[in-house]
């Protein structure tokens, strides 16, 4: 085990750890499944020192969601004894996610679908006076994604880029989550549908959360769009969450870890959409002829 994990329990929770197991791990955090002495078990995330902030943040947006939306419940958060990392300890659900059901065929993926929308549907109705994030505009990202891939990659999505900048300050600004996908859906053992993993949270335009979820499950067929849509409930603007998923696509290309099968699945979706809307691209032909732009 390893010893920021039980000095997280034992400093936050005042409970030893028995076991724990690693779920998963980021550039400054990392998450540990742990058993506990008295038998419960309990989700620990810990936060480089250099990321404190982040976890309180983590925190807000829980306790905040909470009277919205079903998310685990928050047990702790704090600085870790004589380690200078920070943890959130959160009450375990369990091991199964939406994404885990869809495969094993519990449900459709349509169905599915639905399910992440009410969700996200839920996590827009935090109020924006809620939570002390600090504004950011969408420059930002784009920002970001220029000093991973480059500017001159930028220019393949130039007019989905002046798409989002012409329709995105007329939005109603919403919290976004930023990250719903199947499996970031965790169902309990009652069936319910839990939200987790609040890193990337944004005030924006809901269609970056729409868009960024159809991105994610590959869900961007016509009809999917026109099921997200109908299942949000208030108006949408497709054409924003178009442009958004052409976004999306090249960020998430560009994140993908170098195994030729994720670039390849990923440069596969970015064609495709240049074929779907080549509107939104800068010379559509040269991308469908599967020319490389990386």
């Amino acid at each position: 085990m390893a010893p920021v994990v039980a000095r997280a329990c034992r400093g936050l929770l005042d409970a030893e750890a028995v076991s724990s197991r690693r779920l998963a791990a980021g550039s400054r955090s990392v998450v540990y499944r742990v058993r506990l002495a008295d038998g419960h078990r309990v989700v620990v995330k810990v936060y480089a020192a250099t990321a404190r902030r982040n976890a309180l943040t983590e925190a807000r947006v829980s306790t905040a969601a909470a009277d919205f939306v079903a998310v685990p419940p928050v047990l702790a958060v704090g600085l870790v004894p004589s380690l200078g990392s920070t943890a959130l300890i959160t009450r375990d659900l369990g091991t199964v996610t939406l994404e885990q059901a869809v495969a094993e065929g519990r449900f459709p993926y349509r169905y599915a679908l639905r399910r992440a929308v009410a969700l996200l549907k839920g996590f827009h109705r935090i109020p924006a006076w809620s939570l002390p994030v600090p504004p950011r505009p969408f420059a930002d990202h784009v920002a970001s994604l220029a000093r991973r891939c480059g500017s001159s990659t930028l220019l393949h999505i130039e007019p989905a880029l002046e798409c989002i900048a012409s329709r995105i300050s007329v939005r109603r600004p919403v919290w976004c989550h930023g990250d719903v996908h199947f499996g970031n859906i965790v169902i309990s053992a009652d069936g319910a549908d839990h939200l987790v993993d609040f890193p990337h949270i944004w005030h924006g335009p809901p269609e970056f959360d729409l868009a960024q979820t159809l991105t994610m499950t590959n869900a961007l067929a016509p009809d999917d769009l026109h099921a997200i849509k109908r299942h949000y409930g208030t108006p949408v603007d497709t054409g924003l969450v178009a442009a958004l998923v052409v976004f999306h696509t090249l960020r998430c290309w560009v994140h993908s870890t170098p195994h030729p099968r994720d670039q390849q699945l990923w440069a596969a979706r970015f064609r495709a959409l240049a074929a779907r809307h080549p509107e939104l691209f800068r010379n559509p032909t040269r991308l469908t002829a599967g020319r490389t732009i990386r």
